[in-house]
């Protein structure tokens, strides 16, 4: 006994609409398309940044941010080049503006990169207690998405700045003392250089 649905495509050659079909060409298979000009320009972005030409990098970046305002890609990378000419504080502008965006597009995973953003720029500038809260803020987004990001890497930092923490307590008295040292010991040559120095003739 044939199963029903070898009887049904047994029956399906009988029928003229399957007939022709059979005999039909292949439909043309659809264009490709080319990358989209927000990608083009993430592409002219991320070249110009590899060949460390910042500006260039910059202007592509803007120009995905005018094609596609509500994604935080060109955000993100325009905080990579500002890291890389070392202005913290427009990068850490540009990583607040992507997060803002990955919340509201539930992007999570440029959520995270923006989040760790936050927190290696302000770890970058020893602000150690604003770095440790954003290390935190990460460690907590990771529990809650783990497929996205681990919290491995926060807390670890977190423990690795408070250890510096605790090592620049306990090395300030030492630093003060040595900084007396030359201090003092500066003030004794110049003294010695005045008393040893023959007066000019008159």
């Amino acid at each position: 006994m044939l199963r029903p649905i070898t009887l049904i495509l047994g029956l399906a050659w009988l029928s003229p609409a399957a007939a022709l079909a059979q005999n039909a060409p292949a439909p043309a298979a659809a264009p490709t398309r080319g990358p989209s000009p927000f990608d083009q320009s993430l592409r002219r972005g991320a070249e110009a940044f590899a060949r460390r030409d910042f500006d260039a990098a910059m202007t592509a970046f803007r120009d995905a941010v005018q094609r596609d305002p509500r994604s935080p890609v060109p955000w993100l990378r325009m905080a990579a080049v500002s890291r890389a000419r070392n202005d913290a504080a427009t990068a850490m502008g540009n990583y607040r503006e992507a997060l803002r965006l990955a919340i509201e597009a539930s992007a999570d995973a440029d959520r995270a990169r923006a989040l760790i953003g936050i927190a290696d720029t302000d770890e970058a500038q020893g602000l150690w207690r604003e770095a440790i809260g954003a290390w935190g803020a990460v460690a907590e987004f990771a529990d809650a998405h783990a497929s996205v990001t681990s919290a491995a890497l926060p807390r670890a930092r977190i423990e690795a700045i408070r250890q510096r923490e605790s090592l620049d307590r306990e090395y300030t008295p030492v630093r003060e003392r040595i900084a007396e040292r030359l201090r003092v010991n500066a003030a004794g040559a110049a003294n010695a250089a005045g008393t040893t120095t023959a007066p000019a003739p008159r």
